[in-house]
C-alpha cells in the first residue's frame, strides 16, 4: 500500500485541471505584481493604515490594492491567512537563531514572494484536483 503523502501530492499534481491553475494563477501573479513599484527600504510598512507585505522588492498594500492584484490578493487571502497564521510565531524564536545571518528587506521580500507563491499555487492546484475529480464523478453518474 502506498505511502497516504504520496498518494495525495500524485491526486494533486497529477491533474491537468490543477496544472492549468498552478500555470494561469503564476502568470497572472507575475503580471500583476510586476508593475508595482519598487519598496523604500527604510520604510516599507505604512500604507495609510494598511499593512504592507514584502512582495519580490515590492511592497503589497492589501487595502489599496484594485484591479487584477485586488482580485488575486482576495482570492487567495485562504492561504496567504495560512502563511500569516504559520509566520507569526517566528518572531517569537527568532532569538533563539541569532547566530543565522541577517538577510535585509530584499532577501526577506524574496523569501515571502517564494513561501506565498508555493501556498497560494499549492492552494489552486488543491482546488483543480479537487474539481476535477468532482466533474470526473459527475460525468460517470452521467452516463449510467
Amino acid at each position: 500500500m502506498p505511502n497516504p503523502v504520496s498518494r495525495f501530492l500524485k491526486f494533486v499534481v497529477g491533474s491537468r485541471l490543477a496544472q492549468f491553475l498552478f500555470l494561469v494563477h503564476l502568470l497572472l501573479v507575475i503580471y500583476a505584481v510586476y508593475p508595482l513599484p519598487l519598496a523604500n527600504w527604510d520604510s516599507w510598512g505604512s500604507g495609510g493604515g494598511c499593512h504592507g507585505v514584502p512582495i519580490a522588492g515590492r511592497v503589497l498594500f492589501y487595502c489599496d490594492a484594485t484591479g487584477l492584484l485586488g482580485t488575486i490578493a482576495t482570492l487567495d487571502v485562504v492561504a496567504v491567512a495560512l502563511f500569516g497564521f504559520f509566520a507569526t510565531p517566528f518572531p517569537l524564536i527568532g532569538p533563539l537563531f541569532w547566530w543565522v545571518p541577517e538577510i535585509g528587506f530584499q532577501g526577506f521580500s524574496w523569501t515571502v514572494a517564494i513561501v506565498l507563491l508555493i501556498v497560494t499555487s499549492f492552494q489552486w492546484m488543491l482546488i483543480g484536483a479537487c474539481l476535477e475529480r468532482l466533474l470526473r464523478r459527475f460525468a460517470r453518474n452521467a452516463q449510467v
